[in-house]
């Protein structure tokens, strides 16, 4: 887990989605305490069960490479192959940058959404190519990609994960730039977080960020005080719920 956490902060802001995997039996409450308490530091995701289609493990750590096309590049312990892991996660992340596929236009379509966000770019490339199969596909897995950027705003929105929300959205209208398909849908987006209630909201999370940064300098011992503080301060809102949340787990 240090490895994998190292390497997503080393490696996240290039592509690197990083998943930590219970599954021995530990419910969700276990596995957020015991990653709060543990390892503070850690911004992975992390999951309760294996929804990735791997090889069955004969042990543990066990972990697995998935690609930039949804392959399985690599199955096994983490700590036996760290060097070969490196090298795949390296390569794909070149790979991203450049694109993948069949043809040029495949490539530059998913250069510019995974590599760039850029939607403007990858959806001139669409409507240029030739009516045809792939044009129909590429212009669906824009489309797809357009509408999980969303979700995960509105996940982010959920979790009381404001300031990451909000920062999203804005990356998206970037993304999207003058397009007729999503600019006034963009702009909506980023609008909403200008009303009374999401700017309490987003105040309220930069002051949990706080907290946890000093978490991540050492000062476990003092977050629950912190917190406790927080919560009575702001109430029911998202980010309360999020703040009770680890306050329960630090306890736990």
């Amino acid at each position: 887990m240090p490895s994998a956490i190292r390497q997503h902060h080393e490696l996240a802001d290039k592509g690197l989605i990083s998943i930590l995997v219970e599954a021995q039996g530990a419910d969700a409450q276990k596995l957020e305490g015991f990653l709060w308490q543990r390892f503070p530091d850690n911004d992975c995701f992390a999951s309760v069960g294996c929804f990735v289609p791997i090889p069955e493990s004969r042990g543990i750590p066990h972990g697995a490479v998935i690609g930039v096309d949804g392959k399985l590049l690599w199955a096994g312990n983490p700590i036996r192959d760290k060097a070969k892991i490196e090298e795949l996660v390296e390569d794909q992340l070149k790979l991203m940058k450049k694109g993948w596929g069949d043809s040029s236009e495949a490539r530059k379509v998913r250069a510019a959404l995974y590599a760039r966000g850029n939607f403007a770019a990858a959806e001139a490339i669409v409507t240029a190519m030739a009516d045809g199969e792939e044009k129909s596909m590429l212009q669906q897995e824009v489309d797809a990609r357009y509408a999980t950027n969303k979700a995960a705003i509105d996940n982010l929105i959920k979790q009381g994960c404001w300031v990451k929300a909000q920062d999203a959205a804005k990356r998206l209208q970037k993304g999207v730039g003058k397009s007729p398909r999503w600019a006034d849908d963009a702009a909506q987006l980023v609008k909403s977080f200008e009303t009374d209630d999401s700017k309490a909201e987003i105040s309220a999370d930069k002051k949990l960020a706080k907290i946890i940064k000093n978490m991540r300098k050492g000062k476990v011992e003092k977050a629950p005080k912190a917190l406790e503080k927080l919560i009575a301060k702001i109430g029911q809102t998202s980010v309360g719920a999020r703040a009770s949340r680890m306050l329960a787990a630090l306890q736990g």
